[in-house]
Order: structure tokens, then sequence, then C-alpha cells
């Protein structure tokens, strides 16, 4: 009895796993039409045939198409940086530190980096009055420049 049991269970999984893979990897096929028949001349004594009526195919409708959005480019910041001195007194960028204003002038920018979706980071090397050099890291999402932080001062991490 338990042989019985289980050779019926290793012939269904085997039906079974045969199944599925062929559903699994064939192409659906659409009704192919059969076609109408045609009028032929056919003897007196026999009757012609009754035409066979081809069965309407459902085609799908076409998929609409969203329309791909225009990617927005990443926000120039050695241009906003430059709105910034160009509207300054003394053509410097400032930034409050502590409660303190700090001017700085920019003298490199970094290539920049992509740091999440729709979100870049750029940073530019800025030389205060007093001879420190500020790595301040500039973070765009989208078109807008969202956050200034100070990277190093002078080489050294402040993190």
């Amino acid at each position: 009895m338990i042989t019985r049991i289980i050779v019926l269970t290793v012939a269904s999984l085997l039906v079974t796993s045969i199944v599925f893979s062929q559903m699994k990897y064939s192409r659906g096929r659409a009704p192919s039409p059969t076609p109408a028949a045609t009028q032929s001349p056919a003897p007196a004594q026999r009757p012609s045939p009754a035409p066979t009526l081809s069965r309407p195919t459902a085609t799908p409708a076409p998929a609409q198409s969203k329309p791909t959005p225009t990617p927005v480019p990443p926000p120039d910041v050695k241009a906003y940086l430059d709105r910034q001195v160009a509207n300054s007194k003394d053509k410097k960028f400032h930034f409050t530190v502590n409660g303190k204003d700090l001017a700085l002038a920019p003298f490199h920018v970094w290539a920049q980096k992509s740091t999440g979706s729709n979100t870049t980071s750029t940073c530019i090397d800025m030389k205060s009055d007093d001879g420190r050099i500020y790595d301040i890291d500039f973070v765009t999402t989208g078109p807008q420049v969202t956050s200034i932080k100070i990277h190093k001062i002078n080489g050294e991490s402040l993190r």
C-alpha cells in the first residue's frame, strides 16, 4: 500500500512539473482563424458543405505609453556661488558659523557627485581672510541648493 502511494506521488509530481514547465516557457498562441469555405462547383447529387465561420480574434488594445519625464539637470553650484559672490559688497561668499560671519573666497570647485536619487554634492575649497582653508559641501536636491556644510578646515575633518 505504501509503495502505491509513493509511486502515485512521484508520478503526479513528474506530470505536474512537466505540465507547468511547458506552460512557463511556451508562447501564448492566439487562436488562428480558420479560412472561410469558398463555394466551389459541386456535383448536383451532393449537397455543398456548410461554410465554417472563423472566430474573431481578440486584438489587445495598444498600450498607452507614458511620456518620459524630462530629466532635471543637476544644478550648477558654481553658478549659484558666483551669484552669491556677485551680490556681496566685498565679493566674497558669506557663511555664518557659530553666530559669526565668515567671509570666504572660493578657489577650487571639485567634481559634482550623485549622492542619491535627485541629490548631488559638490565640494568647493575656500580661503578665509585669516588664511584657513575650508572644504565646504554644497548639497543639492533637484534644481536647488538645500544644504551647505563645512567638511574640513585646513585638511582636518570636523566629523
